[in-house]
């Protein structure tokens, strides 16, 4: 068997250091966004003479098409890659495109599940392995696994979890295709859901509307991708990167973002908009990442009032 794989993420690298040397692997390719993951996916292909193909947005369909004559694959395995697969290259290989989608499925469809399961605080996450079609995460579902999800999980971690997981369903899919025993299963529409990008403005946390809860999953959901989630304060913007919940007590109408405690012993506590309070351990800002309680570097004080 001859396989090609279209990778952009470094969820694909477990997978793709595993293939690499087994064998199969006759070709990857990847993306003109040149990043450090991308430099880990040309290192691994270096490292067992595996031929790497950047592909151009506005190319991609005819030199998609040219690389899948030139190599000759029975499948090709789809890993977090951020382009339509055109229809007329879908049917090329003998076995089609395989994607590799990062959470269940059709409940999590779309280009950033992840971040939204960790947002939305969900409790099972998971990896769907389906057929491609020129439907977004449509085609009949071939193999998935499903993970329990932490509210102390962040996305890096989350990313880890699943990366491994795709070894694992990686070895399976490929058994099954070689041995014609995998079955396919339709996916119920019905439940479908899509989750696009998150907007910027839904990486801010909104002091006044949401609970201490939801603050710590946005946070987790934020780290380490986005540096934290955002917040503002004393015409200041600057990110939190991790947080834990905290036993300090909000006395009554206290306003939702207003700083309960700043100092070494204490850390830094801030008031939630359902009278319970947040520990704020880690902060992001140009200057660098600081514990929570350097916050008072720049010039915050107890009884400031974050948001505003």
């Amino acid at each position: 068997m001859r396989i090609a794989i279209l990778c952009n993420d470094r969820l694909a690298l477990p997978a793709l250091s595993q293939l690499a040397q087994s064998g199969l692997l006759a070709a990857v390719g990847v993306t003109d966004r040149v990043n450090e993951v991308q430099l880990l996916i040309r290192q691994i292909c270096t490292n067992a003479k595996i031929p790497v193909q950047q592909f151009a947005k506005e190319n991609f369909s005819a030199d998609l098409s040219a690389w899948l004559m030139q190599h000759q694959p029975d499948v090709v395995l789809v890993k977090t890659f951020p382009w339509r697969i055109p229809a007329e290259c879908l049917s090329i290989p003998k076995q089609g495109f395989i994607n590799f989608h990062y959470a269940p499925l059709p409940e999590w469809r779309g280009s950033n599940p992840l971040f939204w399961m960790i947002r939305n605080r969900a409790t099972t996450v998971g990896l769907s392995v389906h057929k491609m079609t020129e439907g977004f995460d449509e085609g009949e579902i071939l193999l998935s696994q499903q993970l329990s999800l932490s509210p102390e999980t962040t996305f890096g971690m989350l990313c880890t979890q699943l990366s491994y997981a795709g070894v694992e369903l990686s070895g399976k899919l490929i058994q099954g295709l070689m041995t014609n025993s995998l079955k396919s299963q339709p996916q119920e529409h019905s439940k479908a859901k899509w989750y696009a990008r998150p907007k910027p403005s839904e990486l801010f946390i909104d002091w006044n509307s949401m609970p201490m809860v939801e603050i710590r999953a946005l946070v987790k959901a934020c780290n380490p991708w986005n540096k934290g989630a955002g917040t503002r304060g004393n015409n200041w913007t600057f990110g939190i990167t991790d947080v834990s919940l905290s036993a300090v007590k909000v006395p009554g109408n206290t306003l939702p973002g207003t700083i309960l405690e700043l100092d070494e012993s204490k850390g830094l506590v801030v008031a939630c908009c359902d009278n319970r309070a947040i520990r704020v351990d880690v902060i992001y800002c140009e200057e660098g990442f600081y514990p929570g309680q350097r916050l008072a570097l720049f010039g915050f004080k107890k009884g400031n009032r974050l948001g505003s």
